[in-house]
């Protein structure tokens, strides 16, 4: 069974409740649902284990998590604006190599704002024609050169796909992982343009567009391209009870780059 931290133990579900905030601290949203849904399973919840060993990735085989942190800081490029991951966890797959896993909790809200707006300073009324930030241009620099790929500053991705993506490569090299996984646990309906952010940033990476259920990867990530991470999406609905996958568990994977 893993253990909870999040600025202490997390002993009891309500537990998490001060680092969520009040205000998100209501059924179906997505830090209430993660909460209750992670803590009821002691640490990786069932349905989504059975998804991973359906992979047939030997790396995420019979996963068991040790330590998840709740909203863990990771620094990028400065020790200031680290990237807060809703929850990291690190554990061990049936080999016993160290995995590190970044979960992304979502319930209808978007992937933050695009880079292009980002970069840009991120106010409500930047455009196309506001300079970029030179602090935000060696940020994505940074980003680009971890994630192996040139991503453009007017480029429409979400930029918190790639910044929680980077921190879980760089935690993961940090804790010699054999690989990284990017999980994406949404509750309740479909939010149709998050699936379409989720899949244009697998496009970018080299790979096709994601299917609910099934592990894409591994893409080689970080800044020698020898990191292989993996990426899923989870739905299911905001009362805890898993959804049915929109394809059979033992699907055909992903193309892989």
């Amino acid at each position: 069974m893993a253990t909870f931290f999040g600025y202490k133990r997390l002993a009891t579900v309500d537990d998490w409740r001060g680092l969520a905030g009040d205000d998100k601290w209501v059924p179906t949203r997505s830090a209430y649902e993660l909460a209750h849904c992670w803590h009821q399973f002691g640490g990786l919840p069932t349905p989504i284990a059975g998804a991973l060993n359906a992979s047939g990735h030997e790396a995420l085989q019979q996963l068991s998590l040790d330590l998840c942190l709740v909203e863990k800081p990771v620094f990028l490029d400065t020790k200031i604006a680290p990237s807060m991951t809703d929850l990291m966890a690190y554990g061990r797959n049936a080999k016993g190599d160290s995995i590190v896993v970044a979960v992304e909790g979502k319930a209808d809200e978007p992937f933050a704002s695009p880079v292009w707006a980002w970069v840009r300073g991120d106010e409500k009324n930047v455009t196309m024609a506001t300079p970029p930030r030179r602090t935000r241009l060696r940020r994505l620099e940074f980003l680009s050169k971890h994630l192996a790929v040139a991503v453009p500053p007017d480029s429409g991705l979400r930029y918190q796909l790639l910044h929680r993506t980077v921190s879980v490569v760089l935690e993961a090299q940090l804790h010699g992982a054999v690989a990284a996984l990017v999980l994406v646990h949404a509750f309740g309906p479909d939010v149709p343009k998050n699936l379409e952010d989720f899949s244009a940033f697998l496009r970018e990476l080299g790979g096709s567009d994601m299917t609910k259920g099934v592990v894409l990867g591994p893409y080689q990530l970080g800044e020698r391209r020898d990191l292989p991470t993996y990426f899923l999406w989870w739905q299911q609905a905001a009362n805890g009870q898993a959804a049915q996958p929109s394809v059979a568990a033992d699907a055909p994977q992903a193309a892989r780059r």
